[in-house]
Formats: structure tokens, sequence, C-alpha cells
């Protein structure tokens, strides 16, 4: 056991560490993730991010591997990384508002769990910390983000504002549908977003997205704090194209104090 959590392997990418963890958080099972990074040459403290994978059953990365290349990119900039895995709705379906406000507190603990592990780490700056999340990731990180002390940018990319714009479409839920809609809007991410506070933020939506309509980076935009960035691609809901995360990346660096800092050679 080490800093909260077990280690179950590593593999390197040169200088990189992409450790697979197990986080003892109180939860049960354990939180899975990747903790990603590289020591330091000054033996100092730089800043992390918690990256939220999307959904998607016919995609391969609708897991925990789907930012780790991401990961890999910003830990040669300095920036250590933790890659959770999700389990609401991955692991169990949506039936209902009860149910469904009390799965996604649930998530939302994990990332506040994994961002406690984060900043409890020597390697990492507990001031300058970040989200990202995809899709059902970005929802749960605009949930929870208001709530991270030390938080310095959010980027939502392809989510939608409310839990029932997916739940009730593509799950058969028995609630009468504007019931339902109330007794999740609380934990919606567009009631969320408004609360965050100086935390820069960034919006990335697809143009050709077949599941959100172009408007729903306006309406987040609208709901944000002063400053928040949209940018839309013509792209669909899995966002692939490099272009996004080229200025996923540089948005993060300037968020996170590293624009003039220079990559460091994975020699």
């Amino acid at each position: 056991m080490s800093q909260g959590y077990r280690s179950i392997g590593r593999a390197s990418r040169g200088p990189v560490v992409i450790e697979d963890i197990a986080i003892d958080a109180g939860v049960d099972p354990p939180i899975e993730a990747f903790l990603v990074g590289r020591e330091r040459a000054d033996g100092g403290a730089g800043p992390a991010v918690l990256a939220w994978h999307w959904f998607d059953t016919a995609s391969d990365d609708s897991d925990r591997t789907q930012f780790v290349d991401e990961a890999v990119e910003l830990a040669h900039r300095g920036v250590t990384t933790l890659l959770p895995q999700g389990r609401f709705p991955w692991s169990s379906p949506p039936t209902g508002s009860s149910a469904d406000r009390a799965a996604i507190e649930a998530e939302v603990g994990r990332i506040h769990a994994g961002i406690a592990l984060l900043g409890a780490l020597p390697t990492v700056d507990s001031t300058r910390l970040a989200l990202v999340g995809h899709d059902f990731g970005g929802m749960f990180a605009a949930v929870a983000a208001p709530d991270v002390a030390g938080l310095r940018a959010l980027v939502l990319i392809a989510a939608t504002p409310r839990w029932g714009d997916w739940f009730l479409p593509f799950w058969p839920i028995p609630d009468d549908r504007i019931d339902y809609l109330r007794a999740l809007r609380p934990l919606d991410p567009i009631e969320r977003v408004a609360a965050l506070g100086d935390a820069r933020v960034l919006f990335q939506f697809g143009r050709r997205d077949f599941f959100i309509a172009p408007m729903t980076g306006l309406e987040f935009k609208g709901a944000a704090p002063d400053g928040a960035e949209l940018l839309p691609y013509d792209d669909e809901h899995a966002m692939r194209d490099p272009q996004i995360r080229a200025d996923r990346v540089a948005f993060l660096l300037r968020a996170l104090d590293l624009e003039a800092e220079p990559a460091v050679s994975s020699a």
C-alpha cells in the first residue's frame, strides 16, 4: 500500500511510468485506475489531471485506457494524470430517479477520492489540478468540479447538460419524464458549471455528433462562468480528430501554468 492505493503492475514508455493501481477509498470494489507520470528532475511538485473516459459499448476505449496516450504526453511536461475506471452506467444501467441519483453521487465520490489521492502525492501540487471528461465522463467531471479545491481547469468533451438527455431515450426508465428530470436536476451538469468559480473551462463539441445537438455547447457556455471557451469541430461523438487533443493539451498547459516550459525529451 502506498499513498492510499495498491500497485498491481506497471509499464514504462521511456521515462514515463503507467502504474495500474487499486484505490482503497472506502468503496467496494476499490477504484481501478492508471496513474501516469514521471519523476521530476527538480524533486518538486507539479500539476495533476484526472481524466474520466466516455461510454460506448461498441468502442474498445470506453474505459480507463481512453486517455493513456494523452496522459503520457502530459507526463513529458511534468503533469501527473489519474485515469479511473467508471462504473455507472458502464457496469450497471440507470433504472429510476432514486437509484440513479445514488449512483451518480457514488460516481462523483469516486472522482473526489481520486482527486484526494492525487493531492496527497509528493509529486503533485494540489493547487494546480484539472478535470477532463468525455461524454458521461465529462458529465461526472462537471458535477464533481465545484467541490474540488485547487481546481484550475475543467474540460468537457461532447457532454450533455442533463442526465435525462441520455437516460430517458436509451434506457427503459419507468418514471414519469418530468418527475425524473426534476429529481435529477440538482445533479445535472448544466446546473453545476455555474458554480465553478475561478476555474478555466473548455467545452469541445462535434458538429456531426449524432447524439448531441450543436447548440448544446452554446447552452453549456451560457451557463458557465465568464471566460469559458467553446471549440466546435467537424467531428462525430467519438471526437477523434487529432486537433481536438492538441487543443485540449494546449489549454491544460496554459491553465496549469506550463505554457512556457519546454517539452521533456522521451529519450
